[in-house]
């Protein structure tokens, strides 16, 4: 089984000889660590492209996480966030909050604009291809806002018959599909008029997946898993699947036309898409109701958890791998690309006590989402952007060329590398000339190395490759000069008029 290492919490020196404690371990399935803010998370978590993590809390704020934990910053908001950020191409994080505004904040956590709806925003935004922010809002509306730098601007706002709380996705012809409390699935076109809607017998709070013939699956609250196709003027039902009881789970789609869907009955359903009609491949019993997607892992297994706390891998035949009991949760989890699965949970009442609901970083040994699948997890990628338009390549900046003195730490820098879309699955430094030196963090977006003395074969030269989550790739370079470090010569500290004193 995989194990990562984690630096100790507490190192006791004694004396200058005695070396550090060894790092901490974590099996797959072991609880790396908590962070606790507020008394609960509702929200699904999100990722930048340097594995910093991002989440909203009941206390009204927005965090930023790093990998080991370590609060980044925080930023404060007028209500509850139970809506799930998105990541913006350039770090931007977008999120709702239930003071009824949506949000631009920097990645540093300073406030870039806001737009006051006329409700609570609990749905999680989705960005739109060509960066168009769509959110929706208990007064019944669905937005779409440009995000003008310091500003923002209304583009066009579709009014549904009751609070929209499902969250907005967009495919590649620019199309919006979300569902209302009104019990419609609407299709809207991108210049904001009705495509089509369609009917079904309960609130819709799912929010839709994507198949990759264009399918579209969502539950309902009347019980039903739907398929639909999108005819043009209007959603025409493939299949419906009935569960024992609400759908309020958003499903997920893999590959070969596999969908995972939770329901309140207890049940986590695969189902094979076969048109016109689908085929129960398994199902997997809990003992609550599962509200929060499934996410598929790089390695096949489905990974998901109920309200009964209790964090679960499947593998592709429905069996139980192992499984971690956490706290009650229906948000999504997401996995990182170095197999670390974050999830927030809620706070939990019972016996006359209240237990907060920590986010959780968990070891698992799946190596990120299933990127080749058509909707492995909740808002499609680690990002939230809740689009699948066709993936557009990163690019790759190895940072500034350097000079620097021999012996010193020297930091390579990738970190400013960008992907317009889905974000970077992937850092890959190599050195390409001058003499070899050992590269510390060579698949992290910053490497460093210690340089060597100064010789005549002259710069040194470094690679980056960065891969994006569809699998393409972009590299840059830059050079290093090394020069002598004169700061003890005999002869500079004679110019000074500090002559040694010799016997």
């Amino acid at each position: 089984m995989k194990k990562r290492f984690r630096a100790a919490i507490g190192i006791a020196m004694i004396g200058a000889c005695l070396a550090a404690a060894p790092p901490a371990r974590a099996e797959v399935g072991g609880i790396l660590w908590q962070f606790q803010r507020g008394s609960g998370f509702e929200a699904s978590p999100a990722l930048s492209d340097d594995g910093t993590v991002y989440i909203g809390s009941d206390d009204d704020r927005l965090y930023a996480v790093d990998r080991d934990g370590a609060e980044i910053w925080q930023f404060v908001t007028g209500g509850d966030i139970v809506s799930s950020p998105a990541v913006g191409a350039d770090g931007t994080l977008y999120v709702g909050s239930k003071d009824g505004a949506l949000y631009a904040v920097d990645r540093n956590g300073r406030e870039k604009w806001r737009y006051a709806a006329d409700g609570e925003i609990v749905s999680s935004p989705a960005i739109g291809a060509d960066g168009t922010l769509y959110v929706c809002a208990d007064d019944g509306f669905v937005y779409a806002v440009e995000d003008r730098d310091t500003a923002s601007a209304l583009r066009w706002r579709f009014r549904t018959l009751d609070a929209v709380r499902s969250s907005p996705v967009t495919v590649r012809d620019g199309t919006l599909y979300v569902g209302s409390d009104d019990d419609h699935l609407y299709a809207i076109a991108d210049d904001g008029e009705l495509k089509w809607r369609y009917r079904t017998g309960g609130d819709i709070r799912s929010t839709p997946a994507v198949g990759a013939d264009g399918t579209l699956y969502v539950g309902s609250d009347d019980g039903f898993l739907y398929a639909l196709t999108d005819a043009g003027a209007e959603g025409r039902l493939k299949w419906r699947f009935e569960t024992g009881g609400p759908v309020r789970s958003s499903p997920t789609a893999g590959n070969r036309n596999l969908v995972y869907v939770g329901s309140d009955d207890g049940l986590l359903y695969a189902l094979r898409d076969g048109a016109p009609s689908r085929t129960l491949e398994w199902t997997f019993e809990t003992q609550s109701p599962i509200r929060s997607s499934p996410v598929i892992g790089g390695d096949g297994r489905i990974y998901f958890i109920g309200l009964d706390g209790l964090l679960r891998a499947l593998d592709e035949n429905g069996a139980e791998q192992w499984r971690v009991l956490l706290s009650e949760s229906s948000g999504s989890p997401v996995i990182s690309r170095d197999g670390t699965l974050y999830v927030g949970c809620e706070a939990f009442t019972g016996g006359g006590f209240v237990r907060s609901g920590p986010l959780y970083a968990v070891e698992t040994d799946a190596g990120g989402i299933l990127h080749e699948a058509p909707w492995p997890m909740f808002r499609h990628d680690v990002r939230h952007t809740g689009r699948n338009a066709a993936n557009q390549g990163p690019q790759a900046d190895a940072g500034g060329d350097q000079e620097v003195v021999d012996g010193q730490r020297v930091t390579l820098d990738g970190s400013d590398s960008t992907d317009p879309d889905y974000g970077i699955a992937t850092f890959r430094w190599r050195q390409t000339a001058g003499d070899p030196v050992t590269l510390d963090g060579e698949n992290d977006a910053l490497t460093s190395f210690v340089a060597p003395e100064i010789d005549a074969s002259g710069p040194l030269t470094f690679e980056i490759t960065v891969t994006d989550n569809g699998g393409l790739t972009s590299t840059d370079t830059a050079s290093v000069s090394v020069a002598e470090d004169g700061s003890f010569c005999f002869i500079d500290t004679a110019a000074h008029g500090f002559l040694p004193y010799i016997h």
